[in-house]
């Protein structure tokens, strides 16, 4: 598989060079020609929020992302309020979030996801979708019915990741 080779363009150095010393560093990256560029979660390990009431299904999320990803720094929280509370504390990649809880359930987080974190991949993970809001369907990048299975969940969380790197270098590119 071949290699590019990515380097800032030369005029965006002509802006912040200093006359004297030049460019305050050169950046080089090499990546496989064939993959998107780079995103946040290549350089850390992927931070995923798990937020559902019920701790039998926390539990079984929580095995399925560390057995299937051990990579991935995976934190939980009991409800939305808790969820709002970490999202406060940490940058988070991925929320996986059930929509039916107590305290404003699924749709207050997603609504805060949406409103103060775009940048967070956000995953809908509900037994109760037929009745669920449009709005929580469409804020979600991902949907997943309960009971989902281990490759689904862990292509929801890939999935969701893609479509907010994707959001971002849209929005970068104009």
């Amino acid at each position: 598989m071949g290699a590019r080779v990515s380097t800032w363009p030369v005029e965006k150095w002509a802006e912040i060079a200093n006359p004297v010393t030049g460019p305050p560093f050169a950046l080089n990256l090499i990546m496989p020609a064939s993959e998107a560029p780079c995103s946040r979660t290549d350089f850390r390990r992927p931070k995923i929020l798990l937020v559902d009431d019920d701790p039998a299904v926390i539990r079984g999320l929580w095995r399925v992302l560390r057995r299937q990803r051990p990579e991935y720094q995976v934190n939980t929280a009991a409800g939305a309020a808790q969820a709002l509370e970490a999202l406060s504390e940490l940058s988070y990649d991925v929320v996986i979030t059930d929509l039916q809880m107590p305290g404003g359930g699924g749709s207050a987080v997603l609504n805060v996801l949406t409103r103060l974190y775009p940048e967070t991949g956000r995953v809908v993970h509900s037994s109760h979708l037929e009745s669920s809001d449009p709005f929580d369907v469409q804020a979600a990048h991902v949907v997943l019915a309960k009971p989902a299975s281990e490759s689904e969940i862990v292509g929801a969380v890939e999935h969701a990741m893609q479509r907010v790197a994707s959001e971002l270098k849209r929005a970068l590119n104009g």
